[in-house]
């Protein structure tokens, strides 16, 4: 899981400025997914300082996603 967190806040553009990018559907707004997947690694990030062993299913809801907002940051021609 540290691995995957580290990997996903080097690849994916977290502090990218969104200023008039808005144009569609909330559910696909990339500021919106990027503040989503920030808090949830964050989380995660605090969770594995204190020592809690992640399962196999929550590296493979984290990497999901992680590939999810990475799709639609691709789409939009934003990575």
């Amino acid at each position: 899981m540290a691995e995957l967190i580290h990997r996903v806040r080097k690849e994916i553009p977290f502090k990218m400025s969104f200023e008039g990018f808005c144009v569609g559907r909330c559910d696909e707004c990339p500021e919106k997914l990027l503040e989503f997947l920030d808090v949830e690694l964050s989380e995660w990030e605090g969770r594995l300082q204190n020592g809690e062993i992640p399962k196999l299913g929550d590296v493979t809801t984290v990497a999901s996603h992680c590939k999810k907002v990475f799709e639609v940051l691709e789409e939009n021609g934003l990575v």
